[in-house]
């Protein structure tokens, strides 16, 4: 305390400080829409370095106009507002946005953002509850089906047998997709180690040639070869790889001239924790050269159940994300421009 007993003025490295060791993204913007400081949670959500974002409006991040019109109703009413917007990272789920007028004494000179994903996990873990309890329900009667069908193909003759077959066949896709949701339903706990993902690549991309069409493209690799191991699990990474290598196969394998090109290298971001700690990552990417991805299906490509393929379940990505971001890392999918689709994973590397 001071004399006279004021409390002494809290030194702004210190606020900041304070601002920076929080969890949740913090956005600090000024009278007139510009970034005024953003903590590395928020440098995380948008992918954008502080550096780089102070001093331009805040509709320049990802998602950000909503943020702008937000923080300026609410400098100009002076009352603190919660309204639920869209993530930058995936339009399917809602972040929390909890907004409060900034004070410099008795004037409004901006803007407190606060994003949390409270609801957005609320709403996850109930689609986890219903997904393990859905799998678990139908996982014995389907047992039961499938094998009663395989017995009766064996002793049926003609069109009876054909049935069968088919009622054998169909189980058996139901019981891939039953295992699909226990994936995505179950946390993904991780048998973490050194992995050199130059050996996961090169082991998927023999797999992957060996799928319908893989034959028919041409495959590449442009590896840094000074690339550490990340630190993951290495049977859960080559899942994920062979996910998306998976995609780009069956995206350009009626295309003429198919190629899928397969990067790896240092990442130009940087994983910033709250403590003001940043992780460098790798970078681990699939390029093909398809016809791409519709904008309407790209905001919703980590939803569970969306697909445009015809036997797709639309799990394949939800689970990659899941075991992605259980590495402490993230996954990207976007389109090239004119031509082909770009999918990377970003891992943290492990200690030299």
């Amino acid at each position: 305390m001071a004399r006279g007993g004021k409390a002494s003025p809290l030194p702004a490295a210190l606020a900041r400080g304070a601002i920076d060791s929080i969890g949740d993204p913090i956005l600090l913007v000024g009278p007139d829409g510009g970034l005024l400081h953003l903590n590395p949670a928020a440098e995380e959500l948008f992918d954008r370095s502080r550096d780089r974002s102070v001093g331009l409006p805040v509709r320049a991040l990802p998602g950000g106009g909503p943020l702008e019109a937000l923080a300026d109703r609410v400098r100009r009413g002076q009352e603190a507002t919660r309204v639920d917007l869209a993530s930058p990272r995936d339009p399917s789920l809602p972040l929390s946005v909890e907004a409060s007028p900034l004070f410099d004494g008795a004037s409004c000179v901006g803007t407190v953002l606060v994003i949390g994903s409270r609801r957005s996990g609320e709403r996850h873990l109930d689609f986890e509850a219903l997904a393990a309890g859905l799998a678990h329900e139908i996982k014995n009667p389907l047992a039961g089906l499938q094998g009663s069908a395989e017995l009766l193909a064996r002793e049926a003759d003609g069109v009876a047998r054909e049935y069968a077959l088919v009622i054998a066949k169909e189980a058996r896709r139901v019981d891939g997709l039953v295992r699909e949701l226990l994936d995505l339903a179950r946390p993904a706990t991780l048998l973490a180690g050194p992995v050199n993902i130059h050996t996961v690549l090169r082991d998927v991309m023999l797999i992957a040639k060996g799928l319908p069409g893989g034959d028919r493209v041409l495959f590449s690799q442009r590896f840094d070869p000074s690339l550490p191991s990340v630190l993951g699990d290495q049977e859960k990474l080559t899942q994920v790889v062979l996910n998306l290598l998976r995609n780009a196969v069956e995206a350009v394998r009626e295309v003429p001239g198919a190629e899928i090109l397969m990067e790896s290298g240092i990442a130009p971001v940087r994983l910033r924790h709250a403590g003001g700690r940043t992780i460098t990552l790798a970078r681990v990417a699939i390029l093909d050269n398809g016809p791409g991805i519709s904008e309407a299906m790209l905001s919703r490509l980590f939803t569970p159940f969306a697909t445009s393929k015809a036997q797709g379940t639309g799990l394949g990505l939800a689970i990659s994300r899941r075991i992605v971001e259980a590495h402490g890392g993230r996954i990207e999918v976007r389109n090239r421009g004119a031509r082909g689709v770009e999918a990377a994973l970003y891992l943290p590397l492990s200690a030299p």
